[in-house]
């Protein structure tokens, strides 16, 4: 969290760790971040690109062209992680919400 946070230009509140049904992450408006604890279950990689996303959500609360764009600069190969936590992620969320 830290290393990219620097990396990003940005700071954060308080962690949290939940078990959620349908996210993988997510940012509030004051800059609290929250997690799913079953992403200890996918790759270093797939844990990497939510951290850097959630991360960037505290420069721009939405997932515009610029969004993506910033998140690319940190992260070139979120395409890959998106599509493996669709695929694959679902079927852990699935497994252990059911």
């Amino acid at each position: 969290m830290e290393y990219f946070a620097k990396l990003i230009g940005v700071n954060y509140g308080r962690i949290t760790i939940r078990n959620q049904k349908t996210r993988w992450g997510s940012c509030s408006s004051r800059g609290n971040l929250n997690f799913n604890c079953l992403l200890m279950l996918t790759t270093p990689e797939a844990i990497d690109y939510v951290v850097v996303h959630e991360l960037f959500h505290r420069k721009q609360m939405n997932h515009s062209k610029a969004f993506w764009s910033e998140v690319e600069k940190i992260f070139p190969d979120y395409k890959t992680q998106v599509k493996w936590l669709r695929e694959e992620g679902y079927q852990i969320m699935r497994r252990n919400h059911s």
